[in-house]
C-alpha cells in the first residue's frame, strides 16, 4: 500500500507507474493508495488526474464513470483498448468490500498461452474457468471508512520476449453485506495511450471532476 499526500500527489507518481504499468512479471500490476489525510469526492478525482499527469508516459482518458455499486462481481477487465490502465477512486463508505486481483498474465505465461487466448479459453465468469486463476489471486488490503485509490493494469496483451507489452491483471469485488441505506461510490477512470482509443474532451473531463450525481 502506498501513502498518498493529496497536497503533493506527484511525489509517488513514478513509483506507482513502475508498479502498475509493468512490462515484466516481477512487478504486481496493481497498487492500493491510501490518503495521508481525509479528502472529499472532488479532491479524490482531481488527485487521480494529478497522478496521471505526472506519469512518465502520456495517457488519455478513454472512459469516465461515477457509480454507486454494492453488487459483487466476477474476475474481469474493464472494456478498453488492449493497452489500458484503470484507476478506481473509492469514496469513504460504511459498506465493507473485498477486492481481489488475479494475475492473468502470469497464469497465461505459466500455461504457455498468449493472454488473449488464455482468457478466451478459461472464462473467469464461470467456476471452471475461474479455477485456473485461483493460484494467482491476491486479496487487497483496503482502508475502511476512508477514501482510497486502486490502480490496475487493465491491458490484454501477451508477454512476448523482447517486446515491452504492458501486462494486465483481472479484478473483482465482493460485497458481503450490502446496505441500501448507505452508498459505495466509485469514480472510475479508464486510460489508454494516445491514438489507441477515443479520448474524452476537456469538457467531459471537467464534468467528471465536478459532478455530484452518479451514473
Amino acid at each position: 500500500m502506498l501513502l498518498l499526500d493529496p497536497d503533493n500527489p506527484t511525489a509517488i507518481a513514478a513509483e506507482l507507474f513502475s508498479r502498475v504499468w509493468r512490462t515484466t512479471l516481477d512487478q504486481r500490476g496493481f497498487a492500493v493508495l491510501r490518503f495521508a489525510k481525509p479528502v472529499d469526492s472532488h479532491e479524490l478525482r482531481r488527485t487521480i488526474f494529478a497522478l496521471v499527469e505526472a506519469f512518465p508516459v502520456r495517457f488519455v482518458a478513454e472512459r469516465l464513470g461515477r457509480f454507486d455499486q454494492q453488487v459483487s462481481s466476477k474476475f474481469h477487465r474493464d472494456g478498453a483498448p488492449t493497452a489500458s490502465l484503470l484507476l478506481l477512486g473509492y469514496e469513504a463508505s460504511s459498506v465493507r468490500s473485498r477486492i481481489f486481483i488475479a494475475d492473468s498474465s502470469k497464469a497465461a505465461v505459466e500455461a504457455e498461452l498468449p493472454l488473449p487466448e488464455f482468457v478466451a479459453k478459461f472464462n473467469p465468469m464461470f467456476p471452471t474457468g475461474e479455477a485456473k486463476y485461483l493460484p494467482f489471486v491476491t486479496e487487497l488490503e483496503l482502508p475502511h471508512g476512508e477514501s482510497y485509490i486502486v490502480a490496475i493494469n487493465n491491458s490484454l496483451l501477451p508477454w512476448v520476449r523482447g517486446i515491452a507489452n504492458p501486462l494486465g491483471v483481472l479484478h473483482k469485488a465482493i460485497i458481503d453485506e450490502p446496505d441500501l441505506a448507505a452508498r459505495r461510490v466509485i469514480n472510475s477512470v479508464g486510460l489508454t495511450l494516445p491514438g489507441t482509443g477515443t479520448s474524452k474532451t476537456a469538457a467531459e473531463v471537467e464534468r467528471f471532476l465536478t459532478r455530484d450525481d452518479v451514473d
